[in-house]
Parts: C-alpha cells; sequence; structure tokens
C-alpha cells in the first residue's frame, strides 16, 4: 500500500472542495424542489430535478474516491484510534472548544506527521462519512428509480420512508456542514486554514511541530504543557 507523505495531497483537497460543491448544489436544488408548486412540473423544476440527479451522480463517484484514499493511498490511517481518543480525549479537546478556544489556552492535540485530526474530529468525522452519507447515497439513488421501490411499507406508501430518510439526513448533514466550516476560521488567522486546504502543505513554511517523548494518542509533552510551536489549531 502507498502512503501519502502530505496530509493534504492533491487528489484529498480536489475531493473535499468537489464534494463541497456537489452537496450544496445538492441542497439548493433539493429544497427547491421540495417547496414546488403543485401541479404540472414547470421548467425550473426539471432543470431542478436533472441538476440534483447529476449532482446526486457525481457525489457517489467522489464518494468511492474518498473510500479508495483512505484504503489505498494512506489518509486511512488519520482515523484511526489510539489510546486516549475517547476518555480523556473527547472530553479534554470539547472543553476546548467550549472554553478554552476562547481563552487562548493552547490546543490540546496540535497537528503533527502521524495526526492530522484531535480525538472529536475522528469520531464525528467516521461516524458522519461512515453512517449518514453513505445512506443519504442509498436513498438518494432508491429516489432516482421509484418504479423499484415496494408499494408500500410500514403501512405507507413505499417512497415515504425513503424520501423522510432523504430529506432529514440532508438536513443533519447541512449542519454538520455550518460546524465544520466554523472551525476551518479557528487557525492562526480566519482564513488560514482555508487556504491550506486549497493550496496543500505549502501553506506552512518549515517541518510540522513533532513532541518528542509524548504519547501520540495524548497529544501533549511530558508535563502536560506544549511548546509555542505546537499551538497549531484546528483545520478543515
Amino acid at each position: 500500500m502507498r502512503r501519502e507523505s502530505d496530509p493534504y495531497p492533491f487528489w484529498l483537497r480536489v475531493w473535499h472542495w468537489s464534494n463541497l460543491l456537489l452537496f450544496v448544489t445538492l441542497l439548493i436544488t433539493g429544497v427547491s424542489m421540495h417547496y414546488a408548486k403543485p401541479g404540472p412540473p414547470s421548467v425550473k423544476f426539471r432543470a431542478d430535478v436533472l441538476i440534483h440527479n447529476t449532482a446526486g451522480i457525481l457525489l457517489t463517484l467522489f464518494y468511492g474516491l474518498f473510500l479508495y484514499g483512505n484504503l489505498r493511498l494512506g489518509n486511512g490511517r488519520y482515523y484511526r484510534f489510539v489510546a486516549g481518543d475517547f476518555a480523556p480525549g473527547l472530553i479534554r479537546q470539547a472543553r476546548y472548544y467550549l472554553w478554552g478556544i476562547f481563552v487562548g489556552s493552547p490546543h490540546p492535540y496540535p497537528e503533527t506527521g502521524e495526526r492530522k485530526f484531535n480525538p472529536l474530529q475522528k469520531l464525528s468525522y467516521v461516524v458522519v462519512m461512515y453512517l449518514p452519507f453513505p445512506i443519504l447515497i442509498v436513498t438518494g439513488w432508491a429516489l432516482l428509480f421509484p418504479d423499484r421501490l415496494p408499494k408500500e411499507l410500514f403501512g405507507a406508501p413505499g417512497i415515504a420512508p425513503w424520501a423522510l430518510a432523504h430529506t432529514y439526513l440532508g438536513v443533519l448533514l447541512a449542519l454538520f456542514m455550518v460546524g465544520h466550516a466554523y472551525l476551518g476560521t479557528t487557525g492562526t488567522t480566519p482564513g488560514e486554514l482555508f487556504r491550506l486546504m486549497w493550496s496543500g502543505g505549502t501553506e506552512r513554511q518549515g517541518p510540522p511541530p513533532t513532541l518528542r517523548g509524548s504519547d501520540p494518542g495524548d497529544g501533549r509533552p511530558p508535563g502536560g504543557r506544549e511548546s509555542p510551536a505546537s499551538m497549531s489549531k484546528e483545520h478543515p
């Protein structure tokens, strides 16, 4: 298996921004279709359906790229849970988000060469990308071929459970995207981490911060204090 040395390789940046563009397109057209007026389909409605379906197919292909990158290109190592990722890792990171970030406390899990995500990021990304996101895709494909769905399911029209699940998951992922965008502003400057995801590691000068003698799952050197060079913050 070939491993990428850059935590933000070109393929990952292409996937990230393409995923954003496609999801926003799906969100806009989905809302437009949901609130369309009853009656014969209008030209706008037909256009929304065409754009929505096309974006959904492309989103499926890019999700395949995400899975391939994690399985074959080494990106999956950033999602592995290690000792300290849960208790007290999740509590420590949540406390930083709720309080420490506003009073200038150092990040409890600064980025290193082998750690790109803090424990809370790992948990949220794994849950989102491997549960609701694929279910959203599956329900979308089911609605693309409604004639293949059962006529009745759980005492309701067969298409209803698929449509409801697709809608609610879309709203849930839209809320996640808002939170994800907010955390992207928590770098040294509000735009630093967005530029990093756009251009890759070339935005950061010098080698990544290292924590000699520290537990790779804890993210802090012995004694619980960090050096100024390791006080990096969140990234998108």
